[in-house]
């Protein structure tokens, strides 16, 4: 298998222009009464266009900065990224809130959000939370409690905290709500990589 082409993985304009139109038809791929032969037609126009951006792939670091690849990759809330939600959070201290409408391509039950995706917009958050640009916050234990049925198509809140540190231990919760009233609260731990044994914080040189 011949050797694919590199390029820059930076974030850029038409990156994010791609994401966004991605989003949009796979939004309208979940719901459209188009007939066979317009289906065919776009399988086909589809096709022809995953075989011309296979032909390259980027060179990415590991950053996760805000204008990093990473960054405007993220499965939640990534610029670029064709599925992402679009969850961004403002970071306070300890704390951040953020908003997200959750489109038809992540429907459970009729006109609800799919558990797993509650699940997937509690874990980033309390991660955002819990992470710096340079840290990463990997998850130990992720529990969820759906408290009532989450809609599809409205703004929902998302907000999560830092509650406490026990050692080298995060504890975090987050919520989300719909019109004022919680659907889902969520706990996390993890292993905090700046703290030593006795419980001091390393300072990071950057």
């Amino acid at each position: 298998m011949p050797e694919l082409a590199a390029t820059d993985g930076s974030p850029s304009d038409e990156r994010r222009e791609l994401g966004e139109a991605l989003r949009g038809l796979l939004d309208v791929v979940v719901r459209t009464g188009a007939g066979p032969a317009e289906l065919r037609a776009a399988t086909a126009t589809i096709d022809e266009l995953t075989a011309s951006l296979a032909e390259t792939t980027v060179q990415a670091d590991m950053s996760v900065h805000a204008d990093s690849y990473r960054a405007h990759m993220s499965l939640v809330g990534g610029l670029s990224h064709p599925i992402a939600p679009q969850l961004s959070l403002l970071l306070d201290g300890d704390s951040g809130t953020g908003e997200v409408v959750v489109g038809p391509l992540f429907q459970g039950g009729p006109g609800l959000v799919h558990g797993g995706i509650i699940a997937l917009l509690i874990d980033h958050a309390m991660g955002c939370v819990a992470a710096g640009p340079d840290r990463p916050a990997m998850t130990a234990r992720l529990t969820i409690r759906y408290r009532r049925p989450t809609p599809l198509g409205v703004p929902l809140k998302v907000s999560a905290a830092l509650d406490r540190i026990d050692g080298r231990k995060l504890h975090l919760s987050a919520t989300i709500m719909a019109a004022g009233e919680v659907t889902a609260r969520g706990r996390r731990d993890l292993p905090d990589p700046h703290r030593r044994e006795h419980g001091q914080r390393v300072r990071s040189t950057g």
